[in-house]
């Protein structure tokens, strides 16, 4: 009888939860642009996709766009662009918020094709005064920061 009640409650617990996990896509799972994915961004991501202008980071020139709006307490999508030919940083870290990252997360972008790189970056709540989104990379001369005006 134990074993049933047991088997019962399990079932109900693998039930309730079948359907709330959210899809997240990661590098390399296939899903990314890499594989020829876009995403419907007005209908179900953050929000149109909406060029912000182009940030110097080291020696190359980047195209920014920003996912959606940026919200305190909600999640932002970034695309960096880079010339064609030109290196892509291995790894460039970025968040919303002041230059010192006080009270902000930094995230990981990730690489998308050749030359593009992606991310979700959380707002920071409450959002501070004059805070803007910021971009780091490493690079063979050390690294090299820009930030750039976001939309709200």
């Amino acid at each position: 009888m134990k074993t049933q009640c047991l088997s019962v409650l399990v079932a109900s617990f693998l039930f309730a939860a079948c359907g709330k996990e959210a899809h997240v896509h990661t590098p390399g799972d296939g899903h990314g642009k890499e594989a020829g994915h876009t995403d419907d961004h007005a209908a179900g991501g953050h929000g149109a996709m909406a060029s912000l202008g182009s940030i110097q980071l080291g020696s190359v020139a980047v195209e920014v766009s920003q996912e959606g709006a940026v919200e305190a307490g909600k999640e932002v999508g970034v695309d960096l662009s880079f010339a064609k030919g030109k290196p892509v940083p291995s790894t460039v870290r970025a968040w919303v918020g002041v230059e010192s990252a006080a009270g902000s997360l930094k995230a990981k972008l990730a690489k998308e094709g050749e030359d593009g790189m992606h991310g979700h970056l959380e707002v920071p709540k409450p959002l501070p005064d004059g805070s803007k989104l910021w971009f780091e990379a490493d690079g063979a001369a050390g690294t090299s920061k820009a930030s750039i005006a976001f939309r709200k």
